[in-house]
């Protein structure tokens, strides 16, 4: 029979005994022993144990990294050394004082970002790229990991949202923070490719490459008139001042609402851009403002002379520009190789888990956030012994306010056993925002897009478009309203399309319906977020906010990454800032998705926005006339 014991749960002192009895031997007969393990440093380990034959073992030994060298000393009773044993361990790396100290400072990260940044990858026949948690982890980690000097990023051919580049650059101002470089190399790139390259000590550009920083635009294509050509018509219902989902379909211009909160936003956006690159590259605004407004366009030479680059090179050449920065040569590194990735667990027992639950893209039942599947997955991570806490990560238009509803309702159910952080992504709003009202905490990004506290909807019908293409319907009913919604169908698509608009007492009823929903929706947020329900509506009525206008206005607590929320998560949970924790991402990703890697693989596009254009649609055409929480389409980058 052995036990251990260590008081400050990991290895830095452990204290143990044990006790053996033979077969032959009766309880008083067998032997006993106690001692310590003591560790003074990394990879150095003292022991003592003292015997019931009252003899006694000291030991010391020294980790190497993925060999240790042990010597042990045996003490007779009569306090004389009977013998001495040696040991060489080969095997998994262990922390050791030469990696956290003689090798401090002599390494660089090297993170090459070409590819779209994702949620998840599938297991196999995943067209390339890495996740956010990975490139988040590793720049964490990079922080603190003493080998570590700086970090060299080539962001070369780099694709994700704005919001996401933003997380990434919190993680290096923290990593700059900590006293070690940051070099970027950049060959093309906009306004927010160009923010993310700002906070970087040295930024490389490639001698052909080519900057367009001419400000910030917001707008969408009308099919107004395209709808009336074909014989469709369109009617939007809208009955919150902020609500433009449907003005596409029923404008041929920007309402001036619309056009009120897209230029806040916008200029938001342009202030926050502002604020950090000109303190990273010691700008004053005007000469800011100046460049974006004036010149616009920078080849690399322009590029240099005007501040905005270091210098001029390619990425093979970045290893003789850290020479240069640094004084010396600096040993490249890979994420997996960074200390906290290469250790074995010198915890006992399994680490306490955190689920990162995703909800990506429109909120539908079977599609997009995927309603059904998704709230018993929450369900299910509720009633986990093992995880302590829930990270619930949203990057969604809204959509469907029953699938928002299911979703909501079962985080809220969540929480009441442990605790549930939203951490918003680039849009959390309309439907996005009911998912997050029920959490402890709502973590977002300043240039996240959040809000939109409103119902819309719209209904088409044909208006001269089955004349035009040779079809038509006929009907027997019985029901005043039966015939709302019937209509000729579309052949190969399996849409019906209506043959006539409602009427003014059916209209009336939609819009009582409407302001239910809304009142609820209203209601809801009040209730979740301690407000009142004057408060919540001078902040409603479909208008989007910004990830940092929402902190001040009460729809957010936070700013930060998606790392922030695993903190505040670990936090809430009682769980030590020192003690690991398991991530475990959900819902779990396929095998394959051969639908989506099979054009990329043979050459043909695949562009995600097309992805969640037809996702958008698709929940139009099969909820017609219903009330939906959702923004318009353009305000949403599709995150797979």
């Amino acid at each position: 029979i052995s036990a251990a014991f260590r008081p400050w749960g990991k290895d830095r002192v452990t204290v143990f005994g044990d006790y053996a009895l033979h077969d032959s031997e009766r309880f008083e007969d067998g032997s006993w022993s106690f001692g310590a393990v003591v560790r003074p440093l990394p990879g150095i380990h003292i022991t003592g144990r003292y015997f019931s034959s009252e003899t006694m073992t000291f030991g010391v030994s020294f980790a190497l990294g993925s060999a240790s060298l042990s010597s042990q000393a045996h003490v007779a009773d009569n306090s004389s050394l009977s013998y001495s044993t040696w040991g060489v361990r080969l095997g998994s790396v262990k922390d050791n004082v030469f990696d956290r100290y003689m090798k401090k400072g002599k390494h660089y990260l090297f993170l090459d970002l070409n590819g779209p940044v994702k949620y998840q990858k599938f297991k196999f026949f995943d067209a390339g790229g890495t996740t956010l948690l990975n490139v988040l982890t590793a720049l964490k980690e990079a922080a603190n990991d003493n080998r570590v000097a700086g970090v060299a990023l080539n962001i070369s051919g780099l694709r994700c949202s704005w919001e996401m580049i933003w997380e990434i650059r919190e993680h290096l101002v923290k990593i700059r923070n900590n006293g070690k470089h940051v070099i970027m190399y950049i060959d093309r790139g906009g306004m927010q490719m160009y923010h993310l390259a700002s906070v970087a000590d040295y930024i490389v550009m490639d001698p052909e490459g080519l900057l367009i920083l001419n400000g910030l635009v917001s707008g969408t294509t009308y099919v107004a008139g395209v709808m009336e050509k074909l014989g469709l018509g369109f009617e939007e219902w809208r009955y919150f001042t902020y609500k433009s989902a449907a003005e596409m379909y029923g404008r041929k211009n920007m309402s001036d609402a619309d056009s009120v909160q897209r230029q806040e936003l916008l200029q938001e956006f342009y202030d926050l851009m502002a604020e950090d690159v000109t303190e990273s590259r010691n700008f004053t605004k005007a000469k800011f403002d100046n460049l974006i407004n004036e010149t616009s366009l920078f080849l690399p030479k322009t590029a240099l002379e005007q501040g905005l680059v270091d210098t001029v090179g390619r990425w093979a050449n970045v290893g003789k520009i850290i020479h240069a920065l640094e004084g010396e040569n600096k040993k490249s590194i890979s994420s997996n190789a960074l200390v906290k990735n290469r250790l074995a667990q010198d915890t006992w027992g399994e680490n306490p888990a955190i689920a990162v639950v995703y909800a990506r893209g429109v909120c539908a039942m079977d599609t997009g956030i995927r309603a059904r599947q998704l709230s018993k997955i929450i369900d299910a991570v509720a009633n986990s012994s093992r995880v302590k806490a829930v990270v619930f990560r949203i990057d969604s238009p809204g959509g469907d306010g029953l699938a928002s509803d299911l979703v909501a309702e079962a985080l809220r159910k969540c929480k009441k056993q442990k605790p549930v952080v939203v951490s918003q992504g680039g849009v959390a709003a309309s439907g996005g925002y009911w998912l997050s009202m029920y959490a402890d905490t709502i973590v977002a990004a300043p240039i996240t897009i959040t809000g939109s506290i409103g119902v819309i909807g719209g209904w088409v019908w044909n208006n001269g478009f089955g004349a035009k293409v040779g079809l038509t319907s006929d009907l027997v009913k019985v029901g005043e309203h039966a015939d709302v919604g019937f209509g000729i169908r579309l052949p190969f698509f399996g849409l019906s399309l209506p043959d006539r608009n409602l009427t003014d007492e059916e209209k009336e009823k939609v819009q009582k319906a409407f302001f239910t929903i809304y009142n609820n929706f209203v209601g809801k947020v009040a209730t979740s977020r301690n407000m009142e329900i004057a408060q919540v509506e001078r902040i409603a009525q479909g208008r989007v906010w910004s990830g940092r206008a929402s902190r001040q206005i009460g729809l957010v607590d936070e700013m930060g990454t998606l790392w922030t929320a695993i903190d505040i998560a670990k936090n809430r949970a009682n769980i030590a800032n020192d003690q690991e924790v398991e991530l475990i991402e959900l819902p779990q990703r396929g095998w394959f998705d051969l639908g989506r890697f099979l054009p990329s693989y043979f050459g043909m596009k695949n562009d995600a926005s097309e992805i969640w254009t037809i996702e958008y649609l698709n929940l139009i055409a099969k909820l017609p006339g219903q009330p939906l929480l959702m923004l318009p389409h353009d305000f949403y980058l599709y995150q797979d």
